[in-house]
């Protein structure tokens, strides 16, 4: 009887993902809160914990960057992105995936790509490179950046839920073990990636466009710095925010940087969490100071749109999550040792499939990570599985892949009929495949 109750528990969220990635948007969270609501009232489940470090530090970090946005300071870092690429076009294929890496990574965000996406298309037709190579590719990417984030706030819910664990890392300890992974797997995806497909010149498709008049001819080179017209506030507000991002990096990686004090009589430091919300509200406010942005300008920024749509997804679906592990901690989490005993990288595999499923990488890490802690896997290692939260690339139900879909008028980057034969799946398992082995070897040094 008990298994057949948890089987229906199971299929109650389950169900409420599927319900929730069809909905799309903040859809996904609201059907979370609806998977709550059967755990507790249909089969008593105690409600699980809300994730609400994580979701306080969304609030900050997208106030930053939203505030960064409205001073025009992600314009200013796609001009300077777009003078790199259109300076070597024809290394577009290596030059948008790394940008669009460091990008993501500095700002913890992936949504900057899209700003990116027109610019990485146009300069790879008017070389005649098949745009769906530096476009998959930087697509891939961008789901898989944010581990090896400071500001991510997949990576803060993970510093959250793993600082007080025995051999809790600093934030620059876990960056020293993802960073140079998912670096690796992006050159590597994008050396794969740039052998894909036909030619522009051979590609049927596109020669059956051109022929019928469907596509636009590419535009033509004028020359012009489109980045003439930037402002300096913008200037000045990006590298206000990436000082702040820097200033987390540095004060997290030296515990000794960090403020002490007692607590019921003993000496505790300063949490990474904490020390992340605060000092990103503290670089909002420098920002609008530098970048004279109004207050209401920060809330009608895209990227606040963005923000709140990641912490309603987050609440329902990490709340689904955690409820459904504590009304059955005994089962799951028994059932589970074993297998986490004698194959511990399964975890890695749940981050990927969970990540998919709610194309969120913060749900994922909220879901796996706690029940990695729950079953002592060093925190070395559940670092090492982070990349795989680039798993939400897996299915073609991200604005990103969408947006690249409909940019690409010569038709070479495409999403199936059959869900997961689009363009993005060969970049997005070539790079987990790539960094997870590759963090798990760096972990090693802090096990």
């Amino acid at each position: 009887m008990d298994t057949f109750l948890l089987i229906l528990q199971a299929l109650v969220v389950v169900g409420a993902i599927y319900m929730g990635v069809r909905l799309g948007g903040v859809g996904l969270g609201l059907w979370g809160a609806v998977g709550v609501l059967v755990l507790v009232f249909v089969f008593g489940a105690p409600p699980g914990e809300i994730p609400s470090d994580a979701i306080l530090v969304i609030i900050a970090v997208i106030t930053a960057a939203s505030a960064m946005q409205a001073a025009g300071g992600i314009d200013y870092l796609v001009h300077l992105a777009e003078k790199v690429i259109r300076s070597r076009p024809r290394l577009v294929n290596y030059l948008a995936p790394l940008i669009t890496f460091a990008f993501c990574a500095g700002s913890g965000t992936g949504n900057i790509i899209f700003p990116l996406l027109p610019v990485i298309y146009e300069v790879s037709y008017e070389r005649g490179i098949r745009p769906e190579r530096p476009l998959a590719t930087s697509v891939a990417v961008s789901g898989f950046a944010l581990a090896a984030s400071p500001v991510a706030a997949a990576m803060a819910a993970f510093v959250g839920l793993t600082g007080d664990e025995d051999g809790a890392l600093s934030l620059g300890e876990i960056l020293l073990i993802t960073f140079p992974a998912v670096l690796l797997g992006t050159i590597v995806a994008a050396v794969v990636q740039s052998r894909v497909g036909r030619d522009l010149a051979d590609d049927p498709e596109f020669q059956r466009r051109l022929a019928a008049g469907l596509i636009e001819p590419p535009a033509s080179e004028t020359g012009e710095d489109k980045g003439a017209d930037v402002p300096a506030t913008a200037k000045r507000a990006a590298g206000v925010f990436f000082a702040g991002v820097l200033a987390v990096v540095l004060l997290g990686a030296f515990d000794e940087l960090l403020p002490t004090y007692e607590v019921d009589g003993t000496t505790e430091t300063l949490s990474l969490t904490t020390l992340l919300i605060m000092v990103m509200l503290v670089v909002a406010l420098a920002v609008m100071a530098v970048g004279k942005v109004r207050p209401g300008a920060v809330l009608d920024a895209p990227l606040t749109k963005s923000g709140l749509t990641a912490i309603i997804a987050l609440l329902g679906i990490a709340w689904l999550a955690n409820t459904f592990i504590t009304g059955n901690e005994d089962t799951v989490i028994g059932g589970l040792t074993d297998i986490a005993e004698e194959a511990p990288w399964f975890l890695a595999i749940g981050l990927f499939l969970v990540a998919a499923a709610t194309t969120s990488q913060s749900a994922s890490v909220n879901t796996m990570i706690p029940l990695g802690i729950s079953l002592g896997v060093p925190v070395a290692t559940l670092a090492a599985y982070l990349p795989a939260m680039g798993g939400v690339m897996t299915l073609p139900a991200n604005g990103s892949q969408l947006a690249a879909v409909e940019i690409d008028q010569t038709g070479s980057t495409t999403i199936g009929r059959y869900v997961l034969n689009h363009s993005f799946i060969l970049p997005t398992l070539v790079i987990a495949v790539v960094s997870v082995p590759t963090a798990l070897l760096i972990s090693r040094l802090f096990v």
